[in-house]
């Protein structure tokens, strides 16, 4: 979590959400995992950000462990968090400034 932190402290100071949302990335049934191939991933040249025609810094956290619902029954965990903060086109065309997490 400190590496989180430490790019959002690095990442250019977060711009107010101005209101209009942006457009997802284009034909995207998943989001884009960067990473290394041998872990089963795509590779690092790919795009991380869930937004089209987006300018900005996304900063990546993936988690993995094991985790006990209500009963008690474990199960194996895999989690993926992204921070994004910069310039984008609305719909529209429209430019806009906003910062964004998926959780």
């Amino acid at each position: 979590m400190r590496v989180l932190v430490l790019l959002l402290a690095l990442a250019p100071a977060a711009s107010a959400f101005d209101g209009v949302m942006p457009v997802p990335v284009p034909g995207a049934a998943h989001l884009f995992a960067p990473g290394p191939a041998s872990l089963g991933l795509p590779g690092l040249d790919v795009n991380p950000s869930s937004i089209g025609d987006f300018d900005g810094t996304v900063a990546l956290a993936y988690l993995t462990g094991r985790a006990k619902d209500a009963s008690g029954r474990r199960f194996k965990m895999s989690n993926d968090m992204r921070v994004m903060t910069g310039r984008y086109l609305a719909a529209d065309g429209s430019p806009h400034v906003g910062s964004f997490a998926f959780i």
